[in-house]
């Protein structure tokens, strides 16, 4: 399972009954989970912006605004 797959579990168990949520959440519930799955990945936050930003492209996710909020689609 990639990283981003795995983010997006760690997401929709968290966020389930949240339609909209910040980036600053995402650190704080998924870094984590992202650092046990991946222990040598010293760029975890990176790769959790990339994985949200690819996750929106793809339509599963949407920007909000400009201040990191997010909602799923």
């Amino acid at each position: 399972m990639n990283f981003r797959s795995k983010l997006f579990k760690v997401l929709s168990c968290v966020f389930e009954t949240n339609k909209q949520f910040t980036l600053s959440e995402v650190y704080q519930i998924s870094e984590g989970p992202m650092s046990y799955y991946y222990p040598n990945n010293n760029t975890i936050r990176a790769s959790i912006r990339e994985n949200l930003q690819q996750l929106r492209d793809e339509g599963f996710l949407t920007f909000v605004d400009n201040k990191g909020t997010y909602s799923f689609t």
